[in-house]
């Protein structure tokens, strides 16, 4: 009953905070944002992905038109810096330049969403008016992410600069949910072009198949090799090394055994009160994936002060309320029922199949 609650309350809550003209800021209309009210491209993912697997694209259409209204501009971000292709902003408004956030230069998890975004809506409309209104989207976006990372003259790796990850935590080389986000976008643009009778981009590829490897340490993911500290020191805050196996489809470079291993290995001992409302979803989701439903059942009900939803079902997981703790929930729930590309042929392949769950849905779409 209380995860059939935070689902009804959480579509009304997104509903009337999210689903508008432009992007929604991070905390939404009613919580006290720190961060002044700005949009922060990297969390308009949350926010409306699950609009997609609920099948009421609509209602995230408007604000996705953001990445058309201001493709100008993140072209002239990107020619700032040198760069091939549309560099995104980090946190703006309606404008889209950026607000002078110090980190706005170096976070690059920013950059993949409207590739993920193309691909959700073509799954939905497969059609030529999908393709045309994405197209430059896609390929500009994966023209920086190609031109973007740095050739490696002693090992011939591509590696990503130090960038800023989602758990800001100051400047890592080859943070492990950026080199996952970037082999997933620029497959799903070689696909676009596919889709539209083009070959393969030759460079493209070229980046992928040498960029940098997942960063592993005794068999586990880890945040970056130069934080192999992440199940000592670093045992909390963001788990971007679940994010490559739960949000993400799989790619080229992920290992499953490594992926569950490390699944695991979160669940053990996590310090979960230095998460944020996002990690609990991400959790469930890499849970569902390698084939822990009751870990994902375990993550959605995590007693984390982070994870409670109040009597409005807001999620308390930010500065509250977080509205990406209520987005990251349902797109979580819906891939859990409908499953995913390559789920177990069974219903409702999120849950665990033992007797104790009973998941009744309509009109859910599989998540990639």
């Amino acid at each position: 009953m209380e995860l059939e609650r935070r689902i009804v309350l959480s579509q009304y809550e997104l509903a009337s905070q999210s689903a508008g003209d432009n992007p929604p800021a991070e905390v939404g209309l009613t919580g006290a944002d720190p961060w002044e009210s700005k949009w922060h491209f990297e969390m308009i993912w949350w926010h409306l992905a699950h609009y997609a697997l609920w099948d009421r694209w609509p209602m995230a259409e408007k604000a996705l038109s953001i990445y058309q209204r201001i493709t100008p501009v993140a072209r002239a971000i990107a020619q700032n810096f040198d760069y091939r292709g549309l560099m995104w902003p980090k946190s703006t408004g309606p404008n889209g330049y950026n607000d002078g956030y110090p980190p706005e230069a170096a976070l690059m998890w920013k950059e993949p969403p409207p590739i993920f975004f193309a691909t959700l809506d073509y799954r939905l409309h497969p059609t030529p008016a999908t393709l045309a209104k994405w197209k430059d989207i896609v390929f500009g976006t994966a023209d920086f992410m190609a031109d973007y990372p740095t050739r490696n003259a002693a090992t011939g790796e591509y590696d990503l600069q130090p960038v800023w990850p989602s758990y800001e935590g100051g400047l890592h080389r080859n943070t492990i949910f950026e080199l996952g986000y970037w082999r997933a976008a620029m497959e799903m643009a070689q696909q676009w072009r596919l889709h539209l009778g083009l070959g393969r981009e030759p460079h493209w590829d070229e980046v992928v198949a040498h960029l940098a490897p997942l960063p592993v340490k005794d068999g586990l993911y880890i945040l970056s090799y130069d934080r192999s500290d992440t199940y000592t020191l670093r045992r909390f805050d963001h788990i971007d090394m679940l994010g490559v196996a739960g949000m993400l489809p799989p790619f080229k470079g992920l290992d499953a055994d490594i992926a569950h291993r490390t699944v695991k290995e979160v669940a053990r001992d996590w310090q979960w009160e230095g998460c944020w409302g996002w990690d609990f979803p991400w959790m469930a989701m890499a849970s569902a994936r390698v084939g822990e439903p009751q870990l994902a059942i375990d993550a959605l009900f995590n007693p984390a002060k982070k994870n409670n939803y109040d009597e409005r079902g807001l999620c308390l997981g930010g500065p509250p309320p977080y509205l990406p703790g209520n987005g990251g929930l349902l797109y979580a729930v819906a891939m859990m029922a409908a499953g995913w590309d390559g789920a177990p042929n069974r219903p409702a392949p999120g849950f665990p199949d033992d007797g104790s769950w009973t998941v009744r849905w309509e009109d859910l779409k599989p998540a990639p």
